[in-house]
């Protein structure tokens, strides 16, 4: 199975550094290659310096720095990176890793565990990094819910319903419009319950938000899982939990 990550960044240098740490420190890199897909600006040529460093003390298979030629902003960007890579035939499986979410040094362990057991369960959607749950650090759950924060899917479930379905300008919305709108709204409240779609999560969260500001990040809104470590043993996982949101 051909994995790949894609990391979108922006202009947030601070984020990104700690987040491209986390990384550095993640086991199993070879398995998978790496895209880091960036917006232009004025801060574009120092992120792609600190994906330069970043690279040079990885192992991934291989890795890509890639500048848009436009901005295409938080609801496009991401679905032009899976497309890219999902169109190209060559990946079986892509995640997508943000720059203000940092990651525990077992998170491909997890990703690419859950995309060979799950990668023939028609009712698997996607699998999730982020939980704010806690419990057995090898268990994983199905869960009724879409989260944006670090998550991966397969080709097949891409390209029959996720990339057709995605909110690329607001326009979907649960009672008046702007309500709930964008692509992960239109996921976790419309698309997952229509179709009924489960998610795979691990109980004990490996990923964690560190955006406290961003496009649709404030203070008021910020949210973090505190059962993230960076640090964990490798286990074996296994399906030991519920579903549930």
């Amino acid at each position: 199975m051909r994995k790949a990550i894609f990391l979108t960044a922006y202009n947030r240098i601070p984020y990104l550094q700690q987040t491209l740490a986390s990384w550095e420190s993640v086991r199993g890199q070879e398995g998978w290659d790496f895209i880091a897909s960036i917006e232009p600006g004025p801060m574009a040529q120092q992120v792609v310096e600190e994906f330069e460093e970043f690279a040079s003390k990885t192992t991934f298979n291989t890795f890509d720095i890639r500048v848009n030629e436009n901005v295409e902003g938080v609801l496009h960007h991401p679905w032009l990176c899976f497309e890219g890579l999902f169109g190209m035939g060559r990946y079986d499986f892509v995640v997508r890793a943000e720059d203000d979410l940092v990651v525990s040094n077992d998170i491909l362990e997890f990703f690419s565990w859950s995309a060979h057991t799950y990668r023939d369960d028609a009712e698997v959607a996607t699998v999730h990094a982020y939980t704010a749950t806690d419990g057995p650090i090898n268990s994983v759950r199905r869960s009724e819910a879409f989260s944006p924060w670090l998550w991966g899917t397969w080709r097949d479930r891409w390209a029959g319903l996720i990339g057709p379905t995605w909110d690329h300008d607001y326009s979907t919305f649960n009672g008046s419009p702007g309500f709930q709108s964008g692509w992960d709204w239109n996921l976790n409240t419309r698309i997952f319950p229509e179709y009924n779609l489960r998610s795979i999560v691990p109980v004990v969260s490996r990923a964690n938000n560190i955006g406290l500001h961003g496009v649709h990040g404030t203070p008021e809104n910020f949210e973090r899982s505190d059962s993230f470590h960076f640090s964990f043993p490798m286990v074996q996982f296994t399906e030991s939990q519920p579903e549930g949101r």
